[in-house]
């Protein structure tokens, strides 16, 4: 989670107020903490140590729609059955936003995060994973248009591409899938062995979004 602090604070090697004083952390500043009491942080700097939490108040998380805000609108539902494509499962394991012939529509970061796996393929097309630590769960976009972004860490909103028709697809569109924890491809391959592994590994990425926006 995201605090900004509220007041110039010490921060120490440990979590007590006899612990040894590493430097300040200025009013104001956002680190990232799943501690209680006394927080381990990280600084946007990169150092890490221990803060007082009464003087850390959280920041609101910030959530984008994965694509242009007049295509958020399923084509495609998720668990929709769907043999065909999916001959394991029977049913579609994402959610499908249509971008009815418009072939600039972009395609955006849902929440902070990072791009654990990137790439091109027969079946995805243009793709990357995008792994969101505050809710551990792997946003998976298929399809862009365009080269998908390097690993690396970005932001809510920021641009990541534009809605294709690579690999396996039949009209521009955005194929989005919501997996809990930090997966890959290789990962996702033996998630998805039948409907009851799909049902308890992945859920339904539109209304995981929309709930948050």
């Amino acid at each position: 989670m995201k605090f900004k602090t509220t007041d110039t604070l010490n921060l120490r090697v440990g979590p007590s107020t006899t612990s040894a004083v590493m430097g300040k952390i200025p009013a104001g500043t956002t680190v990232e903490s799943d501690q209680h009491m006394w927080k381990f942080v990280t600084l946007p700097d990169g150092r890490k140590g221990y803060c007082a939490a009464t003087y850390l108040e959280e920041v609101a998380s910030v959530w984008h729609p994965p694509i242009r805000a007049d295509k958020f609108n399923l084509t495609q539902q998720f668990l929709e059955p769907d043999a065909v494509t999916y001959p394991k499962t029977g049913h579609h394991p994402g959610v499908d936003f249509g971008t009815q012939g418009d072939l600039s529509v972009p395609t955006f970061f849902c929440a902070d995060g990072e791009v654990i796996e990137s790439g091109v393929h027969t079946q995805f097309g243009n793709y990357f994973f995008y792994y969101v630590p505050e809710v551990d769960r792997t946003f998976v976009y298929f399809h862009l248009r365009d080269k998908a972004p390097l690993k690396g860490k970005y932001t809510a909103g920021t641009q990541c591409g534009v809605a294709g028709s690579t690999g396996k697809s039949f009209g521009a569109h955005l194929h989005l899938e919501c997996l809990k924890g930090k997966k890959t491809s290789s990962d996702r391959s033996m998630l998805y062995s039948s409907l009851e592994a799909l049902k308890a590994a992945a859920e339904d990425a539109g209304a995981y979004i929309r709930a948050r926006l």
